[in-house]
């Protein structure tokens, strides 16, 4: 009875047509099938892992980072900026992360960027390189994406983050000073308004409780765009930014609650007391940046969001029948309407979870059977003519990419009666479907 009534509430949550209700059960509906999708991911184990690495790689790469950002910053004269981000990062911390910020200032103001000479700066890029890579292998990982940029991209697009990214946190925190003490604005609302002092203190105040909060929320909408080696889209991206920002200031302030009261630490480490606060902060700040990226995930693809990973794997059998699927309704769309289709539009006709179209797209782009054009909307399209090309063909190229290709099991030593069995088996298929060609397939006029 238990059982039945939790198979019924799992069929309501996770059930089709949920566009089709009621918009006052409609938005609880998806903001909780969200909420189940990266706990899953949290539960799995997933997010957690990837966050331990990166804990790992950022103690190792942290002084580099902050060296190359320092010497961007220095160059314009505001070089000063960086100890107040580091207090405002490692507020949570506490006292100890007061003096951990001084202390990395300290040192990596005693590093001389420019005597380093080749190797040395060789090498300090090569961890910053190391470290952007790092997060972004994590956050391909989460949006199930198999390519990671090439080298030069890699050079290319994260030296441009590290020098840009400096004078834009210049920027901001340049433009909320001069906000925060606007004089000009001040007088408008006095004057122009006819408002008193006291509410436009308390507006004043208001603003700069929620500008920090913006803040962040702008800084991971650009992360989530960015990182991940695939197209994300505005929506989601600024939709999770900003829940990952207050997610962030929420758990910053109950972790200062928790140093606050965590004298037995002291006790116990003694010295290192702040050292291991400071890995547990780095640990729960890059578990909340992964969460934002699941989130992000999610909301763009939320028919993925009732499968885990398991659920993804398909069978030999099913993922040829899906991709013969796939490629029906993308012959049947270019010769009706002469242009392709998105991934999005793809999985909405097949009501077929996305991540497991995307897998089986991406076997017949590399077979040469699709194309994915190029642009802001990538769309799949024939890559060679459908009229030509036959259903034995597409199977065999689907085989073959993915073949296993392990070199124990190479020369595999197998009985002839076995070989002759598969052997016939494919001889019956080919003479089956030889003479049956995708377009005819999309079109629907197989011969009898």
């Amino acid at each position: 009875m238990i059982r039945r009534s939790i198979d019924s509430l799992g069929e309501w949550i996770w059930g089709a047509g949920v566009q089709e209700r009621p918009l006052f059960i409609r938005a609880p509906l998806l903001a909780l099938r969200l909420v189940l999708a990266v706990g899953r991911d949290l539960k799995e184990g997933y997010l957690g892992l990837r966050a331990t690495s990166l804990v790992y790689t950022t103690l190792l790469s942290f002084a580099p980072v902050l060296a190359i950002s320092f010497s961007v910053l220095k160059g314009i004269g505001a070089h000063n900026r960086i100890e107040p981000f580091l207090q405002d990062f490692l507020e949570p911390l506490g006292e100890q992360g007061q003096d951990i910020a001084a202390r990395i200032v300290t040192f990596v103001d005693n590093i001389q960027v420019g005597v380093l000479g080749a190797v040395g700066m060789a090498l300090l890029i090569y961890s910053v390189i190391a470290l952007m890579h790092k997060i972004e292998t994590a956050f391909n990982d989460i949006w199930h994406v198999s390519e990671t940029r090439s080298f030069a991209q890699r050079v290319r697009d994260y030296l441009g983050v590290l020098f840009i990214g400096p004078l834009l946190l210049f920027l901001s925190v340049a433009m909320t000073t001069t906000m925060q003490h606007a004089a000009t604005t001040r007088i408008w609302l006095q004057d122009g308004l006819r408002l008193p002092p006291e509410i436009i203190d308390m507006l004043f105040g208001g603003l700069f409780q929620i500008v920090p909060y913006a803040l962040f929320g702008v800084a991971f909408t650009a992360l989530y765009m960015f990182m991940p080696n695939t197209r994300v889209r505005f929506v989601p991206a600024v939709t999770a930014g900003f829940i990952t920002g207050v997610l962030w200031k929420v758990l910053g302030q109950m972790f200062g609650v928790f140093v606050a009261g965590s004298a037995s630490y002291a006790a116990i480490y003694s010295a290192f007391a702040a050292l291991i606060l400071f890995m547990i902060w780095i640990y729960v700040g890059w578990l909340v940046v992964l969460v934002g990226a699941a989130m992000c995930y999610y909301i763009q693809y939320p028919s993925n969001q009732p499968l885990s990973r398991r659920d993804m794997r398909v069978s030999p059998h099913l993922r040829e029948k899906v991709a013969l699927q796939i490629c029906a309704v993308i012959g049947e769309t270019f010769y009706a309407e002469q242009k392709g289709i998105g991934l999005a539009r793809l999985a909405a006709r097949l009501r077929v979870p996305s991540a497991v179209i995307e897998d089986i797209l991406s076997s017949l782009v590399e077979s040469g059977i699709l194309a994915l054009t190029v642009g802001r909307r990538p769309e799949y399209l024939p890559g060679r003519p459908f009229d030509e090309t036959s259903v034995q063909q597409m199977m065999e190229a689907l085989r073959a990419r993915d073949a296993f290709s392990a070199r124990s099991l190479r020369h595999i030593r197998a009985m002839q009666s076995v070989d002759d069995v598969l052997k016939r088996g494919e001889a019956l298929r080919a003479s089956a479907l030889g003479n049956i060609t995708l377009k005819q397939l999309a079109q629907g006029n197989i011969p009898a």
